[in-house]
């Protein structure tokens, strides 16, 4: 879809901060079916300093990091700062062959939902359909 013909004020970023592109194939796959059919989910890949640099401007997004035991003190730290930068997006971890232990040590930061498997972003639809209606105030 051609972005520039949509009405900006219904475009919601939704980023992809991973290592490989299975997360980012899963999104493009299923994110138009859990995103407000009144929403366009603006899906694109990027490192975590463009993250950062793409939530300056505080409009409702998502960020689905994928976290590694050896991301996992990185990961924290770019969970607590996107919710600093920009409390309007929703956080989600792909957990990459994360211990029941190395999981905990997330609970502190603001993550919405943890998910294993690319299928699993489906039954994120609901969670994702209210915090967009939480900024639009529309409700399904």
């Amino acid at each position: 879809m051609d972005l520039s013909l949509v009405d900006p004020g219904v475009i919601r970023p939704w980023l992809i901060c991973e290592a490989g592109g299975r997360w980012l194939t899963a999104v493009r796959r299923f994110g138009a079916e859990i995103v407000p059919p009144e929403l366009v989910p603006n899906i694109e890949s990027a490192e975590r300093d463009q993250v950062l640099a793409k939530l300056a401007r505080p409009v409702p997004s998502i960020v689905l990091w994928e976290t590694r035991r050896e991301s996992l003190a990185l990961s924290c730290d770019s969970l607590a700062r996107t919710a600093d930068l920009n409390p309007r997006t929703l956080q989600i971890v792909a957990c990459h062959q994360l211990s029941h232990r190395e999981r905990l040590c997330l609970t502190p930061y603001p993550v919405s939902a943890m998910v294993e498997h690319p299928e699993d972003l489906t039954r994120l639809t609901r969670m994702i359909h209210l915090h967009f209606a939480r900024w639009t105030q529309v409700i399904d």
